[in-house]
C-alpha cells in the first residue's frame, strides 16, 4: 500500500518495478532524497521516517577482518552473505550444508566436525577510498536489500545485493550515474583458510569446487558476470579473477551446491556433481534477468516479512536517521522505542533468512561464518541454542520457517537412535533403550558430540507439539509429530528410575553447564561414559520439567488423534508419578534433588526454569508456588551475562509478568558491543554488534530470535486456554501496535495501546477454537467460526464482529 495521501508508488513496488536498474535516473531520486525531505509535509516526512525505522544503516565500510560482526547480512535459507560495502566490495559467502564430519560414533566432539565458510568475492571498481564521499550501507528488512552508495569523482555508484529463494542466488548489481562507467574485475577466494579446492577462471564465468575433509561435503560455486556495455570480458587464471572495461551496469550472481542429502539411508551424500548443479542455478539466473530476479525476490521476502508489523511510538526523526549503531549507543541514555521495533523485525528477517523449506536449521550463526574453525564449530548445541532459534517462527508469523528444524529431527533421528541404543540401557539390565536423544551437539550428517543430555530428545520434540499449538493442522500432528512424541515417552519409559519414595526421576544426568562437588546419586545407564563436562546424577530439575511436558504433550495429542487409549493411560500414570521439581531452602526452584543451591550463582544457564518458560510446569497458571519459587531463582541468578541468557531471562520475567525485569534483560540484550570482542569471552557483557548480530560474545544468532520472542511474551502471551495481553509491556513503550502476531489456539491479533493502558485488540480465528482474551483482571471467551474477526476495546468490550 502506499503513504497515507501519498499518490506514487511505494518504495517496495518502486525496487519492484526497476529498482536501480537504470542508473542514473535512480540514482538522482536517491541522491535527491535528503533534500527533499526538509520540503516534505509532515504527514510525507512522517512516512519517510516509518521506512527509515526499518533499515539497518551504517556509514561507511566494513573492515574486512570484522565483517562478521560488520558485514550487512543477506541469505535465502542456504545461500547466504556479509556484505562489506567498501570502495571493493568484499561478499563474504556461505553455503548451508558445507561441512565436516560424519556419524562420528565416537562421540567425541573434536571428531564431530564444523561448519565451514564457502569463500568471497571480491568487486574491485579501482575506486579510491580516500576519495569516496557520501558513503553509505542499509540493509532495508522490509525488501531483504542490501543496499550501498557514494560518490566518486562526481559520479553516484550504487550496489544493491540480495539473495532469492526462488532462484537459489545470491546477486549483486552495479550502477553508475554516467554510462560506460564500470571498469574493473571480480576475483574469487575459496574458502575460510582452505587450499584444496580448484579455480577455473574463464570470461565472465569463475568456479570453483572441492571437497571439505574429515568426512565432509564435496561442493562447488560459481560466479557468473555479466556486464552490457563492456569490453569483451577477460580472466585471469592466476588471481582468479574476471575484468570489463566500460560497462553500463554490473551484475554479479553467485550460485553454490553439495553433494549433501538429508538422508541417512544414503549417508547423507548423493552423486551429484555440486559444480554442474550451481552452474545450473547461475545460467537460469542470468537468463531470467535481473528484474525478474528482483521482483520474484521481493514478492517472495514480502510475503513472509509485511505478515508482521511492530511500532513503538517515540522516537523523533532525529534519532530515525541516525545510523543503526550510533542509535544503539545513544539509547544507552536517551531512550529510542522504536529501536526495539527494528531489534524485533531485524531478528524476524534472520529467521526469513535463514530457514527456509528444503534447508537445514540455523546453526550457532545462522547462515554465516567466515572461518573454517567457527566458535564451538558454528554447530547445533541442543541444550539451548537451537531451540531458541525456533521460538519465534510461530509467534512471528513466520510460516515455512520452522520447517527445517522438523526436517532435520526426521533426516537425524535413525542416526541418533542408533548411537543411543549402543550406549544407553535400561538401568539395572544390559538391555538397550527404544527410543533416541541425544549430546549436547550435532552435525548435519547423524554426528553427535560431547556430553549425552538423557532428556534432550524430549526439549527437541517439543517444538513439534508447539508448532501445532499454533496451527492445530491435524495432519502434521498425525503424520510429522506424533510419531516422535510417542518414541520419547517409550524412551522416557525404559529409562526412569524410582527416587527411593515411589517417585520417577531420570538417571544419570546432569543441569547444563553446571558443576556439583559430588553426586547424590547416579543410577548408571550408559550416559556418563566418556562425558567431558561435568559429573551426572539422578533427578535434575531440567529433566523432570522436560519429561513433564513430553508426557503431556503425548496424552493430549493421543486424544486429539484417537490414537493409542491404552499406552495413553499408561503415560498419563507415568507422569502422575514423576518427582515435582522441589522448592528449596531460601525459597528456590531446586536445580537438583538434593538441595544445594548457591544464592550466589550467577551462571548464564538457567535450566532449572525451563519449565517456567518455554515450558508450563513452573507457569503461574499450572503452579502458582513453583512460580513463586521461579521468581526467587531468577532474581538470584540475575540477568544473564551473555546474549542469549539475557534472551531466556527476558522471556521468563515476561511470563511472571514483570515488565520493569523485562526491560532490564532488553537493555542487556541492546548493549553496545564493538567488533573488537569478537571472540568468546564468557566475562564480557552480551548485546549488539555494529550489524545487530547477538554478541554472546561471540557472535550467537539465537540472542537475536529469542530476544523477540520476549516481545510477543510480553504483550500478547498465549496457551491453548488462553491469550495474555500486555502482561509485561515495559513502561518505555508506553504507545505502540503489533500487528500480525500469531497465538496458540489458531488466532491472529492486531494489539493496540497508549499509556502503557490496551487501547483495542482485533482476533482473527485461523480454527475456530475457543479461548479467554485476558488484561489485567478482566477477562472475555471467545468463540468464533474459522475465519472470523472480532474487535474489541481497551476494557475487553466487543466493538465489531
Amino acid at each position: 500500500m502506499n503513504e497515507p495521501g501519498s499518490s506514487g508508488p511505494d518504495r517496495r513496488t518502486f525496487l519492484k518495478l526497476g529498482g536501480l536498474v537504470a542508473a542514473a535516473p535512480v540514482i538522482a531520486t536517491y541522491v535527491g532524497e535528503t533534500e527533499a525531505a526538509a520540503a516534505q509535509p509532515a504527514d510525507a516526512a512522517a512516512g519517510g521516517a516509518a521506512r527509515e525505522a526499518l533499515r539497518v544503516v551504517m556509514a561507511g565500510a566494513a573492515d574486512s577482518d570484522r565483517i562478521l560482526m560488520e558485514g550487512l547480512p543477506v541469505g535465502n535459507g542456504r545461500l547466504a552473505a556479509l556484505v562489506g560495502g567498501g570502495a571493493r566490495e568484499h561478499l563474504a559467502l556461505n553455503e548451508g550444508s558445507l561441512w565436516s564430519g560424519g556419524e562420528n560414533p565416537s562421540g567425541d566432539y573434536g571428531s564431530m566436525g564444523s561448519y565451514k565458510a564457502l569463500g568471497n568475492v571480491y568487486i574491485d571498481l579501482g575506486h579510491d577510498p580516500a576519495l569516496i564521499r557520501d558513503h553509505r550501507r542499509e540493509l532495508d528488512l522490509e525488501t531483504g536489500v542490501v543496499t550501498v552508495s557514494y560518490t566518486y569523482k562526481k559520479r553516484q555508484y550504487v550496489r544493491e545485493t540480495f539473495a532469492s529463494f526462488p532462484d537459489q542466488v545470491v546477486v549483486t548489481t552495479v550502477s553508475a550515474s554516467a554510462s560506460h562507467a564500470l571498469s574493473g574485475s571480480v576475483r574469487v577466494v575459496d574458502g575460510g583458510g582452505r587450499t584444496s579446492g580448484t579455480t577455473l577462471a574463464r570470461p565472465g564465468r569463475l568456479s570453483v569446487s572441492g571437497g571439505i575433509g574429515g568426512a565432509g561435503v564435496r561442493y562447488g560455486w560459481q560466479v557468473l558476470v555479466d556486464a552490457p556495455g563492456s569490453r569483451p570480458l577477460t580472466a585471469d587464471q592466476p588471481t582468479a579473477s574476471t575484468s570489463f572495461t566500460g560497462a553500463t551496469t554490473l551484475t554479479v550472481i553467485v550460485g553454490a551446491r553439495t553433494d549433501y542429502v538429508p538422508d541417512a539411508g544414503r549417508s547423507f551424500r548423493s552423486a551429484t556433481d555440486p559444480l554442474a548443479d550451481a552452474t545450473r542455478d547461475t545460467t537460469a539466473a542470468l537468463a531470467r534477468g535481473t528484474r525478474s530476479l528482483r521482483s520474484r525476490h521481493l514478492d517472495d521476502f514480502d510475503a513472509l516479512f509485511s505478515r508482521q508489523s511492530i511500532t513503538l511510538a517515540g522516537s523523533d526523526d532525529t534519532q530515525l536517521a541516525a545510523p543503526t549503531f550510533q542509535r544503539v549507543e545513544n539509547n544507552q541514555t536517551t531512550p529510542d522505542p522504536q529501536l526495539y521495533a527494528l531489534y524485533y523485525q531485524f531478528a524476524r528477517y534472520l529467521v526469513i533468512s535463514t530457514s527456509r523449506p528444503g534447508g537445514l536449521p540455523l546453526n550457532l550463526q545462522g547462515l554465516w561464518n567466515v572461518s573454517d574453525s567457527p566458535p564451538w564449530s558454528s554447530d547445533y548445541h541442543h541444550d539451548i541454542n537451537i531451540q531458541m532459534c525456533y521460538w519465534l517462527c510461530d509467534p512471528g508469523n513466520l510460516p515455512g520457517t520452522i520447517d527445517p528444524l522438523v526436517d532435520y529431527l526426521h533426516t537425524q533421528i535413525p542416526s541418533w537412535r542408533r548411537a543411543t541404543q549402543e550406549a544407553v540401557h535400561k538401568p539395572g539390565t544390559t538391555q538397550p533403550v527404544r527410543g533416541w536423544t541425544v549430546r549436547v551437539s550435532s552435525n548435519v550428517s547423524g554426528g553427535l558430540g560431547w556430553d549425552w543430555l538423557p532428556a534432550g530428545c524430549a526439549w527437541l520434540a517439543w517444538h513439534l507439539w508447539d508448532h501445532y499449538t499454533y496451527t492445530l493442522d491435524e495432519t502434521f500432528l498425525r503424520e510429522r509429530a506424533y510419531p516422535v512424541l510417542k518414541e520419547v515417552c517409550e524412551y522416557f519409559e525404559d529409562l526412569l528410575v524410582d527416587d527411593g519414595t515411589g517417585k520417577l526421576v531420570v538417571p544419570e544426568t546432569w543441569t547444563p553447564e553446571q558443576t556439583i562437588a559430588a553426586p547424590w546419586r547416579v543410577t548408571r545407564a550408559g550416559f556418563e561414559a566418556g562425558a567431558e563436562m561435568r559429573p551426572y546424577e539422578d533427578g535434575v530439575s531440567l529433566d523432570q520439567e522436560l519429561v513433564w511436558d513430553a508426557f503431556g504433550n503425548f496424552a493430549e495429542a493421543s486424544r486429539i488423534l484417537g490414537l493409542d487409549a491404552d499406552y495413553r493411560a499408561t503415560v498419563t500414570d507415568l507422569r502422575g508419578r514423576l518427582h515435582v521439581p522441589a522448592i528449596g531452602s531460601w525459597g528456590q526452584v531446586q536445580e537438583w534433588y538434593p538441595d544445594r543451591d548457591d544464592p550466589e550463582n550467577h551462571h548464564r544457564h538457567v535450566s532449572h526454569l525451563w519449565g517456567l518458560f518455554p515450558g508450563r510446569q513452573l507457569t503461574p497458571d499450572v503452579s502458582p508456588d513453583l512460580a513463586a519459587a521461579a521468581r526467587v531463582s531468577l532474581t538470584a541468578r540475575g540477568i544473564g551475562p551473555t546474549g542469549w541468557s539475557a534472551a531466556w531471562n527476558a522471556n521468563l520475567w515476561a511470563t511472571l509478568g514483570d515488565p520493569d525485569k523485562t526491560m532490564q534483560a532488553l537493555r542487556n540484550l541492546t548493549q553496545p558491543v564493538t567488533s573488537d570482542h569478537g571472540t568468546i569471552d564468557m566475562n564480557y557483557h552480551g548485546g549488539v554488534y555494529p550489524n545487530l548480530f547477538d554478541a554472546h560474545p561471540p557472535f550467537q544468532i539465537d540472542g537475536n530470535i529469542g530476544g523477540a520472542r520476549a516481545f510477543v511474551q510480553a504483550i500478547a502471551a498465549s496457551s491453548l486456554d488462553h491469550i495474555d495481553l500486555l502482561k509485561a509491556l515495559p513502561a518505555q513503550w508506553p504507545t505502540g501496535t503489533f500487528t500480525g502476531i500469531r497465538a496458540r489456539g489458531g488466532f491472529e491479533l492486531d494489539v493496540s495501546w497508549a499509556d502503557r493502558a490496551l487501547t483495542e485488540v482485533t482476533v482473527r480465528s485461523l480454527s475456530g477454537r475457543a479461548t479467554t482474551l485476558r488484561y489485567g483482571d478482566k477477562s472475555t471467551g471467545i468463540t468464533m467460526g474459522k475465519g472470523a474477526t472480532a474487535r474489541y476495546d481497551g476494557g475487553l468490550r466487543l466493538i465489531e464482529s
